[in-house]
């Protein structure tokens, strides 16, 4: 595999398109998302127009077998067979070249999350079961992992992953539980990549300076709310127990929470904070997230937070 797309992208042509979409697909919320809001300067094709940071791919496609409108509908299963990291993107272009000797492309942000690097193995299952319905029914229940998410999902610096994960043996996503470090980004880090001890995590971490490192996939299970971890995404902000959220660490949470709640449909109540979260179970609770969304230890503190920020 190699990587393609976005405006960094030099060897696309300026004006260079995709063979599965066309510009009148910018205008549709289904396909928007995958592309940056305005072309880059001097651009006008919508291959340097792509989101480097969305989770897209390319592959020498036999129309035959696969139609252009079913590979328009459809999501497909990339994993790096190496260390088992998985995600779900989306058909978007015919390529690489057949002179280049590789048979896929992805988007910078689908390699990273899976830890990949040119000419690396890559797995790509396609099949009609996912593809999207062209005209949904009104019965239909949106579950996660929906490809038609308005909200770009905010760049992960790192994907670091943490042994101190497990399956959600099919548990829905249905809540986000907000958490406090109490310390560095370092000892945080180093803290969830021990497999002994307290063997906790998060699937994400935030930085002061707004940086994202992502630790276990969304589809696993993380260790980072006792009693409430089957169904829920953890969010770690790095700071002390007196510290407020700095601006660009609340805006990247904010960002990063509005992907959730569309990606998996979590309802916006469904947002607390570690002492407050359903189901949470220590003994003696815990004063995370303390006073980082507010001066207040309370959920009250949390939801306002969320209606002003989210």
């Amino acid at each position: 595999m190699s990587t393609f797309g976005g405006p960094h992208d030099l060897g696309m042509a300026a004006n260079e398109d995709l063979a599965l979409f066309t510009k009148a697909d910018l205008q549709d919320p289904k396909y928007a998302y995958l592309f940056l809001p305005a072309s880059p300067p001097g651009t006008s094709g919508l291959g340097r127009r792509l989101n480097p940071d969305q989770y897209y791919f390319a592959c020498r496609w036999d129309y035959a077998a696969t139609p252009k409108e079913f590979l328009r509908r459809a999501l497909a299963r990339v994993e790096n067979p190496a260390n088992g990291r998985a995600a779900d993107a989306r058909p978007v272009d015919w390529g690489p070249h057949p002179s280049t000797g590789r048979v896929a492309d992805l988007s910078p942000g689908l390699a990273a999350a899976l830890g990949l690097n040119t000419d690396d193995i890559v797995r790509i299952t396609i099949s009609a079961r996912r593809a999207i319905p062209i005209k949904p029914t009104l019965a239909m229940k949106r579950v996660g992992h929906g490809s038609s998410n308005p909200h770009a999902k905010p760049a992960i610096k790192q994907f670091i992953e943490s042994p101190n994960h497990s399956c959600r043996n099919g548990a829905r996503i249905d809540k986000i539980v907000l958490h406090c470090t109490e310390g560095s980004l370092a000892s945080a880090l180093a803290e969830f990549q021990k497999s002994d001890g307290r063997q906790v995590s998060a699937h994400y971490v935030i930085d002061r300076n707004g940086d994202i490192y992502q630790m276990v996939s969304d589809s696993d299970r993380s260790n980072h709310c006792m009693g409430a971890n089957q169904n829920s995404i953890g969010i770690e902000h790095v700071g002390s127990e007196t510290d407020l959220l700095t601006v660009p660490q609340a805006a990247a949470s904010a960002t990063l929470i509005r992907w959730l709640l569309e990606q998996y449909q979590i309802p916006r109540t469904n947002i607390f904070g570690h002492d407050f979260a359903p189901s949470y179970s220590r003994p003696g609770g815990t004063s995370c997230p303390d006073r980082l969304f507010g001066k207040v230890h309370s959920q009250a503190t949390i939801a306002a937070w969320v209606e002003a920020n989210v």
